[in-house]
């Protein structure tokens, strides 16, 4: 068999810079109940490796690999006081690439509740037609996050709140979303070259857009068309990440649209775990995306690469054949 066909893929982080640990840290660990997972420094920047642990399944930092996806995805913050701390900003413009992350949790209204007891201003839930019942806040660097609950609020029942959560129930890392401006490029690129699989797309005939949602899963959907309006609830109890792609319809038409990609948003990108760093890389290339090489990343302790998708975003590539 062609080693290619062999190529394994996993998504394991997102990047994003911060302008003070002092605030973000205790966001993300006291208000939203995260786990700082590992914490490593390389020159002037340190690294923040955070993830949802369910209580009493924590493990000790020395035992914990960044390459082997241990963790389905891990939130990497970023600090470097060289950087100007307005660099990481609240999206301003349309024209920004990164939108948000979302949080997975059986009632947003416990979880609401919990986030304004903690002084988090958080809009009303609200059921978003046939997608999802959710709601939205920002973290201390103005980075958005979105809530969805498991269930449309039609099907819902109401949770008791759970002391052994911050968020009064179990949370999951759900998706990071960005916006594309070829969808039909994009899902070629993260499907056919990074393995991801289509799991839904909606339509969202009112706002003029579609969203579509990729995973590295086996899964079987309980309904077989990725359109079918009865697979999205279940889409939102997964317990794994998912990357989720807005496509504003007319932007593939426009030559001169580009969305900003750069860092000045704050947002460093996405990272996958890859067990074949050279095969993979050989097939980006030979597909025109070329991608840049580091021998030795002294964080991971491991070799990772870099290419960027049809739009520009970074993707990090990390060798878990290679850790030290």
């Amino acid at each position: 068999m062609n080693s290619i066909t062999q190529i394994h893929t996993q998504l394991a982080r997102h990047t994003l810079r911060i302008a003070d640990p002092g605030k973000s840290l205790p966001f993300y660990q006291n208000i939203l109940g995260m786990t700082l997972l590992a914490k490593r420094s390389k020159d002037s920047k340190t690294h923040y490796y955070m993830g949802f642990v369910e209580p009493g399944a924590e493990q000790p930092e020395a035992d914990l690999s960044l390459t082997h996806g241990q963790h389905d995805c891990f939130l990497e913050l970023v600090y470097d006081p060289k950087r100007a701390a307005d660099d990481a900003r609240k999206q301003l413009v349309s024209t920004e690439g990164y939108w948000k992350i979302a949080i997975s949790v059986t009632d947003v209204n416990v979880a609401r509740d919990r986030l304004v007891e903690n002084g988090i201003e958080v809009d009303m839930p609200r059921q978003v037609g046939d997608i999802a019942y959710l709601c939205h806040f920002y973290d201390p660097d103005g980075y958005c996050i979105e809530l969805i609950q498991h269930k449309f609020l039609r099907n819902h029942q109401p949770e008791a709140d759970n002391p052994n959560f911050k968020l009064g129930t179990y949370p999951s890392f759900l998706l990071i979303t960005y916006r594309v401006k070829d969808a039909k490029a994009s899902l070629n690129f993260y499907t056919e070259l990074l393995g991801m699989r289509l799991l839904s797309k909606q339509t969202v005939e009112a706002k003029g857009f579609t969203l579509y949602f990729l995973a590295h899963t086996a899964d079987e959907l309980p309904n077989p068309n990725v359109e079918h309006v009865g697979n999205r609830e279940w889409l939102w109890q997964r317990p794994y990440t998912m990357v989720e792609f807005q496509h504003v319809w007319g932007t593939e038409d426009d030559a001169e649209f580009a969305y900003e990609v750069d860092a000045g948003s704050g947002f460093e990108g996405i990272g996958f775990v890859t067990n074949r760093m050279t095969e993979l890389r050989q097939k980006l290339e030979g597909h025109g995306h070329r991608t840049e090489a580091s021998n030795d990343d002294v964080l991971l302790q491991t070799l990772t690469a870099t290419v960027c998708d049809p739009d520009g975003y970074p993707i990090r590539l990390i060798d878990s054949g290679a850790e030290k």
